[in-house]
This record gives C-alpha cells, sequence and structure tokens, in this order.
C-alpha cells in the first residue's frame, strides 16, 4: 500500500501527484518536461501494474502538441488523468 498521500482531499492528493511528476522530470528553464521513460518511471512509484502503457497512454492523449514530452499546462491535464484514473488516496489500491 503506497503510503505517500498525507492528506484525503482531492487539492491535496493532486499537489502531491504534481510533486511525484515534478520529481520525475527534467527542468527545461523554467518548466519541468516528462519524456516517456520518465512517465514510465512515476507511473511505477505510484503503483501502476503497466507503468509503460500508462506512460504511452499519457502521451497519446494527454500530449496536445505532440511534441514527445509533457511539458506546461499539459502537467495540469497528467494530474486530472492521473487523479482521476484512481490514484488517490481513496482509491483502495493505496
Amino acid at each position: 500500500m503506497q503510503s505517500w498521500f498525507g492528506s484525503s482531499s482531492s487539492s491535496d492528493n493532486k499537489k502531491k501527484l504534481k510533486e511525484v511528476f515534478e520529481e520525475y522530470g527534467k527542468k527545461s528553464g523554467d518548466e519541468i518536461r516528462l519524456e516517456k521513460k520518465d512517465l514510465k518511471a512515476a507511473f511505477e512509484y505510484l503503483g501502476a501494474l503497466m507503468p509503460g502503457y500508462k506512460a504511452a497512454s499519457v502521451l497519446k492523449y494527454i500530449d496536445t502538441d505532440k511534441s514527445g514530452y509533457i511539458k506546461g499546462t499539459e502537467l495540469d491535464a497528467l494530474v486530472e488523468y492521473a487523479y482521476n484514473s484512481g490514484y488517490n488516496r481513496s482509491n483502495s489500491l493505496f
């Protein structure tokens, strides 16, 4: 069971998710960039059963500019995607 969530509120969970993704991303100027390998590592940390598949799905659906990485406002969409996919404290997997 994952213990990285400190609170059960939605905004706190989303903040923690964003921190996880930022930790696995690479800083490029003032923004964080997450390539497929970074996304895979983050989803692995979060306990995804198939982190490579999750990473590929994220790039397919959230990488709106098709740059090959998640950055800027796409990071917020990634957090929403992860939260809505069950990566939150109320999910029984955590």
